[in-house]
């Protein structure tokens, strides 16, 4: 495998993680309360590596034109927004569906690759890019032991949504990126981030209100796993963004259809051997249903990348 895979494997490794340590941080809240926390604390947390960068690229931040630079904090907060509605929806949901429905972003990037970028697609992609959907409905539509059938909607929606919102930013990203250097464009984005975190703690009373929470209503336990959490989102994120700069859209994209696998892996393992901190359904339905479906998913992002490769 060339090295751009390499980088590009890193992200859905780490990100499967991170989705059964939200996931199992945001049981503890009730009415979706960790929702603002988390969104607030992961959006502030990108302060962090400001100063760093600031520190090392002082000469240059400010040599971007101001069109990128707004360009550029436009994409931390797209980034936020996605978050946000990433958080919505596993909030709702076992991370092993949720995780799986995101593999809407190749073909969000396909889309915006083609009229941003100037990426074009052609009929295989367009092929595996419909299978994908079609494994993605399919794990969106559950039955009851009555064997009535219930459509995901609202998870599919909030995925969706929050799917293009990652589509377009890291598109955007590779746009900018390019031109800026990637320090540089790293650095705009997450003082956008920042921005939109601040503007979420000073604005949104209830958002506020459950961050406070999290410091007074989490063990020490729970809020170094969130600390972890955010550490391993942010090398995650740069991994994919590097990657996004040496290979094609398309492919990091196709590369991050592997994490409802890894999502797959841990979930069931941490439910057979940790049960008290993650409970995937494991019934012989459920697992046979989740796994059909992630493999049809894996068929057609491996189509996708043959096809793109």
């Amino acid at each position: 495998m060339s090295h751009w895979f390499l980088i590009a494997i890193i992200a859905p490794i780490l990100w499967s993680i991170i989705n059964h340590i939200d996931k199992f941080i945001l049981s503890k809240y009730q009415g979706g309360r960790g929702v603002g926390a988390l969104l607030i604390f992961s959006s502030l947390s990108s302060i962090v590596v400001l100063p760093v960068i600031a520190i090392i690229y002082r000469s240059k931040i400010f040599s971007v034109s101001v069109t990128d630079s707004l360009m550029l904090l436009l994409v931390g907060l797209l980034s936020a927004a996605a978050f946000y509605f990433y958080l919505k929806a596993i909030d709702k949901e076992e991370a092993s569906i949720v995780i799986p429905i995101f593999q809407l972003d190749p073909i969000f990037g396909y889309l915006l690759g083609y009229f941003i970028l100037q990426e074009l697609l052609n009929v295989n992609q367009i092929i595996a890019s419909v299978l994908i959907l079609v494994g993605i409905i399919s794990l969106s539509v559950e039955s009851d032991i009555n064997k009535h059938f219930h459509f995901k909607k609202r998870v599919l929606i909030l995925v969706a949504i929050s799917s293009f919102l990652f589509a377009l930013s890291g598109v955007l990203f590779k746009k900018l990126a390019l031109v800026d250097s990637f320090w540089i464009s790293v650095f705009w984005q997450y003082t956008g981030l920042t921005i939109f975190g601040i503007f979420v703690f000073i604005f949104y009373k209830k958002f506020r209100h459950d961050f406070k929470n999290m410091f007074t209503g989490l063990s020490f336990n729970l809020l170094s796993l969130n600390i972890l959490s955010e550490i391993l989102y942010m090398i995650g994120a740069l991994a994919n963004n590097f990657a996004l700069l040496i290979a094609p859209v398309s492919l990091v994209f196709i590369v991050n259809s592997y994490q409802p696998m890894f999502v797959f892996i841990v979930g069931v393992s941490i439910t057979m051997f940790i049960p008290r901190l993650v409970k995937e359904n494991i019934s012989r339905k459920h697992f046979l249903h989740k796994l059909s479906s992630i493999i049809i998913i894996l068929i057609g992002s491996y189509l996708l990348y043959s096809s793109s490769s």
